[in-house]
């Protein structure tokens, strides 16, 4: 019995060393006949026994699939477009399971796609169903680029028959940054990623440490380019109060401003931390998306809101009254001197 090794992995090389359950499978924990060989500069040797090559229909060495040489789980994913039904191999995690299994004949009992690609004649339908399709989509590609223009109507005027009035009243759209342990972002760039934020309270609050393990801290969606967040204690709530830069709207409510990878996230106080409040489907976050936009640029309208340090200003009126008194001050000594 030959082993189950792909051209990739065997190389020109045709001579193999054997040993007699040399090794324990890595799937089904079994001992098995392992080979060895050098190819490629290095020595490789098989990792699984012959008969979980069989049932997966992939490299005893490289865990590929021998027919497509791709992971075993893009091969389901692909087969289960073209098939139209789940198409999985699902992995045994107890080891009884492991060994019933590992008992069954490799070539009668196929796991997920490898009934499709140890077979040449399904492998052969397969391809053709794949050609088909990404012809399809490239024709329907042309088609939808031609027709832009209309397609950007439709899409607006289904969202304008899209209600979020429910979503918007569970949302602090006019309250500021006050007291509290949750906080409602928005303005955040689609871009931006989670870690990215999360890296940025970290900075302020100056502790990994500041999320909540037993709930969510974090929830951010980038359809509706929002999200929230939430500390653990109210004192690191109150020193991301303090550390975060703010501003005044023109209603003349404080807001914060988080600094993100050179974008301004508007940070308010959240008593009702609800990460359905966030939309749940995509034209209800796209139309959140929209409405919070308005948001901002009311927020940017407000000639209040270009003061972001109006602090540092005072200190530098102060410190040129000061001057012009010690000038005085020397004018005088210089006087009396002369």
């Amino acid at each position: 019995m030959e082993p189950a090794i792909c051209k990739t992995c065997l190389g020109d090389q045709v001579r193999l060393t054997r040993a007699v359950n040399g090794a324990e499978c890595k799937i089904c924990t079994l001992p098995f006949t392992v080979y060895h060989f050098k190819a490629h500069q290095r020595i490789n040797r098989t990792v699984v026994c012959y008969n979980c090559s069989k049932q997966r229909n992939v490299c005893q060495c490289c865990l590929l699939d021998l027919q497509w040489q791709i992971p075993v789980e893009l091969r389901d994913r692909v087969l289960s477009l073209i098939q139209g039904s789940e198409v999985a191999t699902h992995e045994a995690q107890n080891e009884m399971m492991k060994r019933f299994i590992a008992l069954k004949d490799g070539d009668s009992f196929k796991m997920g796609g490898a009934s499709v690609t140890s077979s040449a004649s399904a492998t052969a339908d397969a391809l053709k169903r794949i050609r088909d399709t990404v012809e399809a989509a490239e024709n329907s590609g042309k088609a939808t680029d031609a027709a832009e223009p209309g397609r950007d109507m439709s899409s607006s005027k289904n969202l304008a028959d899209v209600d979020i009035t429910q979503l918007l009243k569970k949302l602090p759209l006019k309250g500021s940054l006050s007291d509290g342990t949750s906080f409602f972002l928005y303005n955040i760039d689609p871009s931006v990623a989670e870690w990215a934020i999360v890296d940025a309270v970290t900075e302020l609050v100056g502790t990994p440490s500041w999320k909540d393990p037993v709930s969510t801290s974090v929830i951010i969606n980038h359809t509706a380019r929002c999200g929230g967040i939430r500390f653990k204690t109210p004192e690191l709530a109150q020193r991301f109060i303090n550390q975060v830069p703010a501003f005044k709207t023109e209603a003349g409510t404080t807001k914060g401003k988080l600094l993100v990878q050179n974008s301004r996230v508007h940070v308010v106080s959240w008593p009702q931390f609800n990460r359905a409040a966030l939309g749940t489907k995509h034209t209800e976050c796209l139309k959140l998306g929209a409405s919070l936009d308005k948001v901002v640029q009311k927020d940017l309208s407000s000639p209040a809101a270009a003061k972001t340090t109006p602090i540092k200003k005072q200190g530098k009126v102060t410190k040129k009254a000061s001057s012009s008194k010690d000038k005085k001050r020397n004018k005088r000594i210089t006087d009396i001197e002369l």
